[in-house]
């Protein structure tokens, strides 16, 4: 294995942490109930908007977008799932929130051959989305007669999460990344501001500083990863990046004294069983 190679894996591992970590800082953030999901997104992003214009006057960025609905679509998107995995954290445990994260690969499954012309079904991708679903199922433990309300979110971040990812795919085709986040940032801090506004809560100093520590470490995740794709396989990343299902599990019994079970331990490995197969597949197409 060469040294770029090591190097690759090294940063995607790292941004695995670094999401991981951030998923704590909002857990703690939001856990007295005192400051809410919806309002820690909205500092997420406002975090996210000072960089991005910094960049654009910095390096006099022209950020029009060529296909605005695709962009305009990311960002709304993008915007939601992240309110519904800050929502989704603040009302059950990082472990869960983080699965459900990680299950937007299997949407992208779903809807890319729908709405992008270069993707199509397959039998290994029916096989990794009925698994995925039924590792969903185990962890969410959601019955018809019964069910809590952040299982219902976490698995509809999943849906939205994948249908952004989507999007972001037909962005990329004509629009660059500095553009795309730009609209995201902007958007995001909107949407959010709007939404909260009306129940805005003043951070103590506590919580501002865990707000900074939960933007730089999102700022982190996305440089790492972004680093870690120059030097590894789109294949190779989605696969190390999935391994937060298990890193969310173990760190959330020993740091959080998180409730976890064989159940929910098996349906994250299910879906990352599935992520593995499509990413696989993708291989195989090509």
């Amino acid at each position: 294995m060469n040294v770029d190679k090591i190097k690759g894996y090294g940063y995607i591992l790292l941004s695995v942490i670094f999401f991981y970590l951030m998923s704590i800082s909002v857990k703690l953030i939001t856990k007295n109930g005192n400051i809410p999901g919806v309002e820690v997104s909205f500092f997420r992003f406002l975090i996210g908007m000072i960089i991005v214009w910094g960049n654009k006057i910095r390096y006099n960025q022209n950020i029009k977008p060529v296909n605005k609905k695709a962009v305009y679509a990311r960002a709304f998107l993008n915007t939601f799932a992240v309110i519904l995995f800050f929502v989704t954290i603040q009302l059950t445990t990082t472990t869960k929130a983080n699965i459900y994260n990680m299950t937007y690969p299997i949407f992208v499954a779903i809807f890319a051959p729908i709405f992008l012309k270069n993707e199509t079904f397959n039998l290994k991708k029916i096989f990794a989305v009925i698994l995925a679903f039924y590792g969903t199922y185990l962890i969410s433990g959601i019955q018809l007669n019964s069910f809590e309300i952040a299982d219902v979110l976490g698995i509809l971040m999943g849906v939205v999460a994948g249908l952004a990812i989507v999007s972001l795919r037909a962005a990329r085709l004509t629009d660059k990344p500095s553009t795309i986040l730009f609209y995201l940032m902007n958007i995001g801090t909107l949407v959010t501001l709007i939404m909260f506004f009306y129940m805005f809560k003043m951070p103590n100093l506590k919580e501002l500083l865990l707000l900074l520590i939960m933007g730089i470490l999102s700022f982190l995740g996305q440089y790492t990863i972004t680093k870690g794709y120059k030097y590894v396989s789109a294949v190779e990343g989605s696969v190390l990046s999935a391994t937060r299902i298990f890193i969310a599990s173990i760190m959330g019994i020993i740091f959080l004294n998180e409730a976890n079970n064989f159940t929910i331990f098996l349906g994250g490995t299910l879906i990352f069983i599935a992520i593995l197969i499509l990413n696989l597949n993708k291989v195989e197409e090509k």
